[in-house]
């Protein structure tokens, strides 16, 4: 059964959203000192502490934590600079595979086959891109069954360019509904259930003036992106 967004939650169309941009943009600052700090002081430790000792494990989790902090302190500050994107003619397939090398190299267990398009390209910002693409790989990654196969596909549709991405995950939850593209807003638990990787993909889409459905039909879930193309 295909779910579509409609009108998607994004951080220039929406007052509630627009609270949160300012609120990312006032605290993603001080967190980062704060997480500077935590880091800083467990590598001390550590550089004190027996490898072998089961305080060194502990403060080394410590570390990891902090390092984990820094990454969603990134995510959150580009989500709240969705606006400002920088947006030119770039090659759609390009950025995939970029995204999928780098998804590789964290995943090396997990199968990802592409069918792209060269040539094919929209207007928009190629860092982002790519990162939009790796948020919907990891989303892919966290649903499906280890071993499973991720497929991603790039097709020109008239005027507009179609991307999916397809795994046998269980999907978006429908309890979610529209919700799940607003920041903040995650089925997940722990540090990746913080809610923010399909609101950045969601800002993205809204800056290009893109769509995006989730699907989920004979065991497969397909997540389909829509833009306008640039040529």
């Amino acid at each position: 059964m295909p779910y579509s967004t409609g009108s998607m939650p994004s951080p220039t169309n929406t007052a509630s959203n627009e609270t949160l941009v300012r609120f990312a943009r006032r605290i993603s600052h001080d967190l980062n000192n704060f997480s500077t700090v935590v880091r800083t002081y467990s590598e001390l430790l550590l550089s004190e502490l027996p490898p072998d000792s089961s305080t060194y494990a502990d403060v080394s989790e410590i570390q990891r934590a902090a390092e984990s902090m820094v990454q969603y302190l990134a995510r959150v500050t580009r989500f709240a600079r969705a606006g400002a994107m920088r947006r030119v003619p770039m090659d759609v397939s390009s950025g995939i595979a970029e995204a999928v090398e780098q998804f590789g190299r964290e995943h090396p267990t997990r199968e990802v086959a592409m069918s792209l398009a060269p040539g094919v390209s929209i207007l928009a910002d190629q860092i982002w891109w790519r990162d939009v693409m790796a948020e919907v790989l990891l989303n892919a990654h966290e649903a499906a069954p280890p071993e499973s196969r991720i497929t991603v596909a790039v097709q020109a549709l008239g005027d507009r360019v179609e991307v999916t991405v397809t795994d046998t995950g269980s999907g978006v939850s429908t309890s979610l509904g529209d919700q799940v593209m607003e920041p903040f807003v995650s089925g997940k638990q722990g540090v990746r259930g913080a809610g923010i990787g399909l609101a950045l993909v969601a800002a993205f889409l809204e800056v290009v003036n893109g769509s995006i459905a989730f699907e989920r039909e004979d065991g497969r879930t397909t997540v389909r992106l829509e833009m306008p193309a640039a040529n």
